[in-house]
């Protein structure tokens, strides 16, 4: 029968990290030295004048701000009062960093992976409040050891699933399916949810689901527009069978309580037969991209996957494989207290892709190595590190790139998604260079082409965004004048060809000819009125498409060209057997992700039941 055992959600401190969603390495490396900077310890005595003070400083998206209590001798209280960062990820480094500055009496604790941003800016405001209380805060910044890992005893599954995300949680509930089956899903985060959990949560499905009521994609035709998409050739046998049971999967997780709105569906690419779904939170949140959206499916995908009996571990490493004679045996795993083996009868893989790899992607893509990063923190590679040993063939190129204001905002909040408003972009040279009412991830691709990675985007006083765009000129993020001619020396772009670009624009929406770049003409803004905005567009990575060789069951592929006894691998991991060059449509990663994650476990039970 199942092992059920009840998840305990224990947010370790993970020092040194890499953090996703916009902070690069280097940043978080510096950042975590200032704050956890090791002081010899002294015998000094801690003196503070006792009372309740405030402090605030920088978080992820704006100011935090604490209030610490102190005694004469010792801090005996901290409380988060205000702060903006995302919800979800703030909420693990609150449960968490209060509680080990008073526990250890020290401002030198471990930040929480995932939302070191977060972290930081609580424990520079507890040094902002504490520096008021007389204390000589360098007493105070002695970081506590933590012990040596222990030996712990092994452990036997029928299935072992690397990651907890939409394709480790998707393969946990299909295997759930078999009531006979152990199955253990460790997580390296403090938490589960992986790059859905930060994602705006679009899922497409079509070929047969009953809540797609226009003809959609066939097999075949869902290969040849992955095929135009990538402009190379995919697995077409694993492609085909990602369709024969997308809509099948698609209504099964609808009729199970999915939080995807079935009225939210649209097309994702235009004639291409695929639809798309918002979650239903993300149906009220699509102005500002919130991230929370995305992250209501993925508690729905967590908690399904425990009702189906899987056990679900965080703060649970896989750092190798366990392999014989070319046999995947199980599992080397690292928690924050032990490091022990699991043995499985199968091994599926779903870490994930490697954007915060610096390493890998100049390995693997070295055009997208200076991107911004704004990805899942868990996003280093772990999968393709883990089977080098077994001469698997990594296969695809390209990132998955959205357009981004800044490296901590990204596309996301009231500021950053004014990078998703204009519909006139133009680069340095003052032109035109693609068609800005087609896909975001094609306009991110040529943004990065252009000359110094940079386009902007013009946008004039009209429409229901111009207070979110005098947040950001308040900001010093958005460009503002009063006329095109000083917009365009503001911003630093040949002033001649921009004027020519805007006056050609404006006539084509006004005459209602055809767009030379095949805009849609219905949607193009032309810029009339003043004051006039440009909002400067970078590319950011939101993923990675190189990935281990897989077959159509998603059955990792070794050296010699044939399946790695009983491992698979699922979701970003394998995403270069799919698509290339350029990320296809919005929807498109956490689609195969669940499709890839059912395939692989669907085969695993089926070896194992055999």
């Amino acid at each position: 029968m199942k092992k059920i055992i009840s998840y305990v959600l224990i947010l370790s401190m993970i020092a040194t990290m890499l953090v996703g969603c916009g902070q690069t390495n280097n940043e978080m490396d510096k950042q975590n030295n200032e704050v956890n900077e090791e002081v010899p310890s002294t015998s000094e005595t801690v003196k503070f004048k006792a009372g309740t003070y405030v402090g605030e400083a920088e978080g992820m998206k704006g100011p935090i701000k604490v209030e610490v209590t102190v005694a004469e001798e010792k801090i005996t209280d901290v409380k988060v009062l205000e702060h903006v960062d995302s919800e979800r990820l703030f909420n693990f480094a609150n449960e968490s960093i209060p509680a080990a500055i008073v526990e250890n009496q020290s401002i030198a604790v471990d930040v929480v992976a995932g939302a070191t941003m977060s972290s930081i800016g609580i424990i520079n405001a507890v040094k902002d409040a504490l520096s008021q209380t007389g204390v000589d805060l360098e007493l105070l910044n002695v970081k506590k050891e933590k012990p040596a890992l222990v030996k712990g005893e092994d452990e036997y599954y029928d299935v072992v699933v690397a990651g907890a995300g939409a394709s480790g949680l998707s393969a946990a509930i299909e295997l759930g399916k078999n009531e006979d089956l152990n199955i253990l899903v460790l997580e390296k985060m403090p938490f589960t949810g992986g790059s859905l959990a930060l994602s705006g949560g679009l899922f497409w499905t079509g070929n047969g689901s009953k809540y797609v009521t226009e003809e959609s994609f066939t097999p075949e035709s869902l290969l040849e527009w992955f095929e135009m998409r990538s402009e190379t050739e995919a697995n077409a046998p694993l492609v085909k069978h990602i369709a024969e049971i997308a809509g099948e999967t698609f209504d099964y997780l609808i009729d199970n309580g999915a939080p995807w709105d079935v009225d939210s569906v649209t097309e994702t690419y235009p004639d291409s037969g695929i639809y798309r779904f918002e979650t239903k939170r993300g149906a009220t949140l699509t102005k500002f991209r919130d991230d929370a959206a995305g992250n209501q499916a993925a508690e729905f995908l967590y908690n399904f996957a425990k009702e189906k009996g899987a056990e679900i571990r965080i703060d649970s490493k896989v750092t190798s494989l366990v392999v014989e004679d070319n046999v995947v045996k199980g599992v080397n795993v690292e928690d924050s207290e032990k490091e022990y083996t699991v043995y499985a009868k199968k091994v599926i893989l779903a870490t994930g892709g490697f954007g915060n790899n610096p390493k890998l992607l100049k390995e693997l893509d070295p055009d997208s190595a200076t991107k911004w990063p704004f990805l899942a923190a868990g996003s280093t590679g772990d999968g393709i590190e883990m089977t080098r040993e077994l001469g698997v063939e990594i296969v695809g190129n390209g990132v998955m790139a959205y357009e981004a204001l800044t490296p901590k905002m990204g596309y996301k909040g009231e500021v950053g998604s004014l990078v998703w408003v204009p519909e006139l972009i133009v680069n340095k040279e003052g032109k035109r260079f693609v068609d800005e009412t087609g896909q975001s991830t094609d306009i991110a691709l040529q943004t990065y082409l252009q000359t110094d990675d940079i386009s902007f985007g013009i946008h004039d006083s009209q429409g229901d965004r111009v207070e979110d765009f005098e947040k950001g000129v308040e900001m010093g993020l958005i460009y503002k004048a009063d006329t095109l001619e000083e917009l365009a020396e503001k911003i630093g772009i040949n002033k001649e060809n921009f004027l020519a670009t805007v006056e050609k624009y404006n006539a084509t929406v006004s005459n209602g000819t055809e767009d030379e770049f095949g805009s849609i003409l219905s949607q193009m803004k032309p810029p009339t009125e003043a004051p006039f905005y440009a909002v400067p567009i970078r590319a950011c990575i939101i993923g990675t498409m190189p990935g281990l060789k897989v077959n159509e069951n998603c059955q990792v592929i070794g050296a010699n060209g044939e399946p790695i006894e009983n491992l698979f691998a699922a979701g970003e991991l394998m995403f270069g057997n799919i698509f290339n060059r350029v990320y296809p449509a919005t929807g498109t990663a956490v689609a195969l992700a669940i499709y890839t994650g059912r395939i692989a476990g669907e085969t695993a039970n089926n070896q194992i039941v055999k």
